[in-house]
């Protein structure tokens, strides 16, 4: 099968607040949803391409641009569709989306190349991740990122969940192969920790792609490489592992996946609640995941750093 071109246009057809923070956004409106021509010059021995608003931030001389490239923002702004090449750049943005500044410092990029590695070990069937080549500067400001994008057709999940033009089969079966995932890869100590819809993608086969590969996380480092996956309230916040499960699947898989699925889909009811609850317990029991008879979701009083406290019970989690 020929390497369909993405439909960057469901990019913009997003859930409004999938995120408590979305509401802050500083990125200049021309960049956000619609195509622009993204800059490249020579540094560190390689082209780089440097986001407009960046560029501009920096004042940079525009006689160092050597191309450009038609691209297109996807929802994360600072990540941009390319389509005669059908990859993406992830490029440093100095503009505050959510709770911060969206640069690229080294440390997200290593671990994204030591998430692909545990990955690429712990592989599940029905889920996939978007490759993520890092390219770095002596200077972290010209750090890039190229993400291959899959080789068949995909939609972004919360396309999937706001648009209502799939059937309720389809967006079960998608909603399924997340849990499943999620609980596999817990059960080998490696945790989504940002698995909001922004971040998952769907085939036509209800195949899950993970497109953040920095956002991985593990609660116990196996190996001195794995140290740099721990969250970054350890340390500082004592936390037992049940808790920490929590943490990520109370408040993405539950609060911003099920919960917005729920309210958008208006084809889904109550024997769909019953039959993804049951999926939820057998797939915490078939792990043995030692969930708390309680929640956790970071303190919204104390928004930086993350700060995990404790929480009524979700919905999703009340077993009788």
């Amino acid at each position: 099968m020929a390497n369909p071109k993405y439909d960057v246009q469901k990019e913009y057809i997003n859930i409004t607040n999938y995120s408590p923070f979305c509401h802050i956004n500083e990125v200049s409106q021309e960049y956000r949803e619609k195509p622009f021509e993204l800059p490249f010059i020579f540094r560190f021995f390689e082209e780089r391409p440097v986001h407009p608003d960046t560029f501009h931030d920096l004042k940079l001389n525009e006689n160092e641009i050597i191309r450009k490239k038609l691209v297109f923002p996807t929802s994360s702004f600072r990540t941009m569709y390319e389509p005669e090449e059908n990859i993406c750049y992830k490029v440093p943005l100095l503009r505050k989306i959510t709770r911060c500044v969206r640069d690229l410092q080294p440390i997200q990029m290593k671990r994204s190349e030591r998430a692909s590695v545990l990955l690429e070990n712990n592989k599940f069937e029905g889920f996939q991740f978007v490759p993520e080549e890092c390219h770095y500067a002596d200077d972290p400001i010209f750090n890039f990122i190229i993400r291959k994008m899959p080789e068949t057709e995909v939609f972004p999940w919360f396309y999937v969940i706001s648009s209502q033009k799939f059937n309720s089969d389809f967006e079960i079966n998608c909603m399924s192969q997340i849990i499943k995932s999620w609980m596999f890869l817990a059960s080998k100590g490696i945790y989504l920790e940002s698995p909001h819809t922004q971040n998952f993608l769907v085939d036509n086969n209800s195949t899950a792609y993970y497109r953040d590969l920095s956002d991985i996380r593990v609660f116990k480092a196996k190996s001195h490489e794995d140290e740099i996956l721990l969250p970054v309230y350890y340390g500082r916040v004592q936390t037992t592992i049940g808790e920490d499960l929590a943490v990520i699947f109370d408040r993405c898989i539950c609060n911003q996946n099920l919960d917005h699925l729920f309210r958008y889909g208006t084809k889904l009811g109550e024997r769909e609640k019953k039959n993804l609850k049951e999926l939820i317990e057998s797939e915490i029991k078939k792990y043995g995941l030692p969930f708390p008879e309680y929640s956790m979701d970071f303190s919204k009083d104390i928004p930086s750093p993350k700060t995990p406290e404790k929480r009524e019970l979700v919905y999703w989690r009340k077993f009788n």
